[in-house]
């Protein structure tokens, strides 16, 4: 009895209501369902269900929109958590929001996903594991222990898979990035693919949300292009890449993307477009999926069970 006690316990907040049940059934530990309540006022009221007093406590919920919402339920449960002697609090928090406001690009500008982190700190919040963090410049000022996993190797086996069964080779590829500033990720990503090629979309962006790709670097002629990206937001960069991969005369396109968020006129955006693969994790749960879903349990349920 003593030693069933001490297992750790797994919440949830109803973010990711199917991945919480999957990461449970894969860790062998029962899903607790906390919920949600509001004042009068909207106040947020979560109360810890019972004595958590020297156990620990993992919490899975993603800040994925409503934002503030999604935030603040995470925010009073570790502190009730934290209040009722929790021994270790531990963030499962498959898509991290705000973690694109990473730096000061203009005077006035906020850090609010270095806040973000430091508001979890004060909650109680002992360790945080996030899929696909947004800003490696943001997570080295983290001020508490954190993991950054990646959908990454979930992805490549879907298209590994997907080769075969098309009779492609490696040699038919090309891992491509939407912009210069995903290219790491994507060389990270072509090492699945050996023999493939790889090339970038030059981008600008003439006004906010706009996204103009003025060339393709590398070779994707007559290839089938493979994108691998973190965030697809209102999908406006990544459909400029995909026409202008076509006028540079790819055969074909798959996508994969971590944070599905599919913002204001995403759906618009991707209408249309000829993408023969698109993968997308549930770190942010779709009524109504888009694409073929990739479930990130097995990666947390690894960590928990290994942690």
């Amino acid at each position: 009895m003593e030693n069933q006690r001490q297992k750790p316990l797994l919440f949830t907040l109803g973010s990711n209501p199917n991945l919480a049940e999957q990461t449970s059934a894969l860790t062998g530990l029962p899903l607790i369902n906390v919920p949600v309540g509001h004042f009068a006022d909207g106040e947020t009221i979560v109360k810890a269900p019972y004595d958590v007093s020297g156990r620990d406590c993992y919490v899975l919920h993603s800040t994925c929109p409503p934002v503030n919402e999604r935030l603040m339920e995470l925010l009073v449960f570790t502190d009730a958590l934290k209040r009722n002697g929790a021994r270790s609090i531990i963030s499962l928090m498959p898509y991290f929001g705000y973690a694109r406001q990473d730096r000061i690009l203009n005077p006035g500008d906020p850090i609010t996903g270095l806040l973000v982190s430091e508001l979890l700190q004060t909650a109680g919040v002992t360790k945080i594991v996030m899929v696909d963090f947004h800003s490696s410049r943001l997570l080295s000022a983290f001020p508490f222990p954190h993991v950054n996993l990646s959908a990454e190797e979930l992805f490549a086996q879907r298209f590994q898979d997907a080769v075969r069964e098309k009779g492609l080779t490696n040699t038919d590829l090309s891992i491509v990035s939407t912009d210069r500033g995903a290219i790491e990720r994507t060389a990270v990503f072509a090492r699945h693919f050996p023999g493939a090629s790889t090339a970038h979309a030059e981008k600008i962006r003439p006004a906010a949300n706009v996204a103009l790709v003025q060339d393709i670097k590398g070779e994707v002629q007559g290839k089938t292009c493979l994108i691998y990206d973190d965030i697809i937001d209102t999908a406006g960069t990544l459909r400029a890449a995909i026409e202008a991969l076509y006028k540079k005369g790819a055969k074909d396109v798959w996508v994969a993307a971590t944070h599905g968020l599919f913002s204001d006129d995403a759906l618009k955006n991707l209408s249309g477009l000829k993408i023969s693969e698109l993968l997308i994790s549930d770190s942010i749960e779709r009524t109504s999926p888009i694409g073929e879903t990739v479930s990130l349990a097995p990666l947390l349920a690894d960590f928990i069970l290994n942690d």
